[in-house]
């Protein structure tokens, strides 16, 4: 059998390769998630063709530069511009990063209990796990880039409110929102395995930029013991995570394993988990999930996107079409996570 690294490397390269046919990936969450993993990707395995793409497509297909598209309203789910300016050292990217979340910090919409809300309808008081991982990561990207410590504490106050707000305290885990539906109070069924993805990943990136004696770095990692304790009950014998985590008749689901494959093992390489057991459950998923990509890059039972649904079997059934557009980025992202040697930290 192929090492698991080797794996890894051909499986995230099959991917890679089928991403970088093409250039026309207008600014969305979807396809910026794909950049973000081509960009750890490459950095992970130390190539220089996947940021150089990533460069191309921003440049020259988007138009942009540095200081274009980084405001906190136009895409409240993934942070190109951190990543970008971190695997190709252009700097000129943060640019603006502080004052734009002073900004969102400000007007951002929230709850009584002062949660962040989603921009959308922020009458109804939603709070949205989706949002919560990229806005308490932008809040200490800035407190990484300013010094000023109210940001961190603002990243680890909005995970402890929403953790309170979702967590279901039988299985452990987050619902993918509240007040969608028939009410403000009303809180999504069931729990959906990409959403327990994006809960880790605002965890351990807001760990990487929290200075490990601030309290909220304490917060953040009693959070995550918590939550990944919780995570690896449910993890399959082939080493999978399904569509609705605590239901095995749910299928195995690609972009919610993909996204908890990485952060558990960033997080233990970076000493935020033990390796015992998170390396060893890391690397069975990773194992797994490479079995999902097919000879052309094409990644399968990635679920559908959605916002918070109404019942069960809206999650149970939801339609995983291959080559989803969350597939790519989150695969790449675990593939990376078998060569994380160096690209670790953030490096400013």
């Amino acid at each position: 059998m192929m090492p698991l690294p080797a794996l890894a490397a051909a499986a995230g390269a099959r991917v890679a390769a089928r991403l970088m046919r093409r250039r026309d990936y207008p600014a969305n969450y979807t396809n910026d998630l794909a950049l973000e993993g081509l960009l750890r990707f490459g950095a992970a395995s130390k190539s220089q063709e996947p940021i150089e793409f990533v460069r191309a497509v921003l440049t020259q297909f988007r138009g942009w530069k540095p200081a274009d598209g980084l405001t906190w309203r136009s895409n409240p789910f993934t942070f190109i511009h951190l990543s970008y300016a971190q695997f190709s050292g252009e700097r000129a990217w943060l640019d603006g990063w502080v004052e734009d979340a002073r900004a969102c910090l400000k007007d951002v919409p929230r709850d009584a209990a002062g949660g962040a809300c989603f921009v959308h309808r922020p009458w109804t008081g939603r709070i949205f796990v989706d949002m919560l991982q990229a806005y308490a990561v932008r809040m200490a990207a800035a407190g990484k880039l300013s010094g000023d410590g109210a940001f961190f504490d603002e990243a680890a106050a909005q995970y402890k409110h929403q953790r309170d707000a979702l967590r279901d305290p039988e299985t452990g885990l987050w619902s993918q929102g509240r007040g969608w539906g028939p009410g403000a109070d009303f809180i999504a069924p069931l729990a959906w395995l990409r959403g327990q993805g994006w809960v880790i990943r605002g965890m351990v990136e807001c760990l990487a930029l929290t200075p490990p004696e601030h309290p909220a770095a304490g917060i953040l990692r009693e959070l995550l013991h918590e939550f990944s304790r919780d995570l690896l009950r449910l993890q399959d014998a082939r080493g999978m995570w399904h569509q609705v985590p605590h239901r095995a008749d749910s299928y195995p689901e690609t972009t919610g394993t993909g996204l908890i494959t990485h952060y558990l093992l960033r997080a233990a390489a970076a000493g935020f988990l033990p390796a015992d057991p998170y390396r060893t459950a890391g690397e069975r998923a990773l194992a797994a999930l490479c079995g999902f990509v097919t000879r052309d890059g094409t990644v399968l039972n990635g679920s559908f996107g959605c916002g918070p649904l109404l019942n069960v079997a809206d999650y149970l059934y939801r339609p995983a079409p291959p080559g989803d557009a969350h597939t790519a980025g989150t695969t790449l992202l675990a593939c990376s996570a078998a060569a994380e040697d160096g690209v670790l930290g953030f490096r400013f």
